[in-house]
């Protein structure tokens, strides 16, 4: 082979090679970074799960432990006669009350109803008239399961005294802010525990893979892994609808 000949190959193979990484490459990279699902899988490798066995358990498109919770909410909501449950929807469990809170209330409401059962051992309907809440009858309690820290997201005691049960969409702006109170809340109190389930909303498009998302987390990292994927998830919510 000429020296011409060996010039022209090498300028060729050179130009092919400035292809692929301006066009072929590029594009890889950048795909690779932007979107709700490569946020997600980012957020899953920081809670030390790989690539390919996020990827794997995506693709397999479990949602069992979501539809468990879903199916709680309705035969919760079926039970107290609602037209339908929004999020973030929350049971606050005692030994002997079951008591609905609906939406994003303040710290200040969830405080006063653990001060006064930390006082008295229950949670008076003068507290609950306040805000125009009713218990639910404990019989309830045979529509959903009980915490179980073996079983359950959770953060606070193993052995609560007062239980926050939380169906939430890591969607909702209004759990993204409920987040931080019961946050809050079990720093506060050794006696309490919050538990996670899921309700994600159909008109929430990243509700869903969101959810499966964190139960593949969750599946391969635990409770821990769960709730890095949670914590991040709402402090960064806006990634979601990029």
């Amino acid at each position: 082979m000429n020296t011409d000949m060996k010039s022209n190959i090498a300028i060729v193979l050179s130009i092919a090679a400035l292809g692929v990484s301006l066009f072929g490459g590029g594009l890889q990279s950048s795909s690779s970074v932007e979107g709700p699902e490569a946020y997600m899988k980012s957020v899953a490798k920081e809670a030390g799960l790989s690539g390919r066995k996020y990827d794997k358990c995506i693709a397999e498109n479990d949602t069992t432990a979501i539809d468990q919770d879903i199916a709680e909410t309705n035969a919760i909501a079926s039970f107290a006669q609602l037209q339908g449950i929004g999020t973030p929807f929350n049971l606050v469990v005692t030994d002997s009350q079951v008591i609905p809170v609906s939406g994003a209330y303040p710290y200040e409401f969830f405080n006063l109803m653990i001060q006064q059962f930390n006082e008295t051992g229950t949670i008076s309907q003068d507290v609950l008239d306040q805000f125009e809440i009713t218990p639910l009858d404990y019989s309830v309690t045979e529509l959903f399961r009980s915490f179980n820290p073996e079983e359950d997201h959770y953060k606070g005691s193993a052995n609560p005294e007062i239980t926050i049960i939380e169906y939430s969409d890591f969607e909702c702006p209004y759990c993204a802010r409920i987040h931080t109170t019961l946050e809050q809340l079990v720093e506060e109190n050794d006696n309490l525990t919050w538990a996670y389930r899921h309700l994600p909303l159909s008109f929430h498009a990243q509700a869903m893979p969101s959810a499966i998302a964190s139960e593949c987390i969750a599946e391969s990292e635990g409770n821990e892994g769960f709730w890095h994927f949670a914590d991040t998830i709402f402090a960064n919510q806006d990634k979601l609808s990029q």
